[in-house]
């Protein structure tokens, strides 16, 4: 549950999603299958076989969820990284585009009109690079 602390605290856990079921927190509980059938009738190790296939596979399963929720948790860290790198790289780019264009509203001395496009070319620009809203549902 290591993974899902540190997702919850990187903030990556979309609202509303509470934290993980109580199966999946606390270690499996061992030796309750058995415990369940306390009738001395005939049939009961028949259905003593049955409950403790049951529960082993149950415990198979449970171990399976524990390895799914442990890789969601690992893909939204990437993604939070990934998201940051993006926005690191378009803030970049960002800035390198307004560079260009003053540079060259300064080698071209266009008249007041012209330069006003420009800028609206840069604010249309700045709309077409924004991010993309990732969300991860468990």
């Amino acid at each position: 549950m290591e993974l899902w602390r540190q997702l919850n605290q990187a903030g990556l856990v979309p609202p509303g999603l509470g934290p993980p079921p109580q199966a999946l927190r606390e270690p499996p509980a061992v030796g309750r299958a058995g415990q369940t059938l306390t009738s001395p009738a005939a049939d009961t190790a028949g259905a003593r076989e049955g409950l403790l296939w049951l529960w082993e596979e149950l415990g198979h399963l449970r171990q399976v969820d524990i390895q799914l929720l442990g890789q969601l948790c690992s893909l939204g860290l990437e993604m939070g990284a990934l998201r940051e790198e993006l926005v690191t790289f378009l803030e970049e780019d960002e800035e390198s585009l307004i560079e260009e264009e003053e540079d060259e509203e300064e080698e071209e001395e266009e008249p007041e009109g012209k330069q006003k496009e420009g800028h609206l070319g840069a604010s249309c620009s700045a709309l077409r690079y924004q991010l993309p809203d990732f969300e991860m549902t468990i």
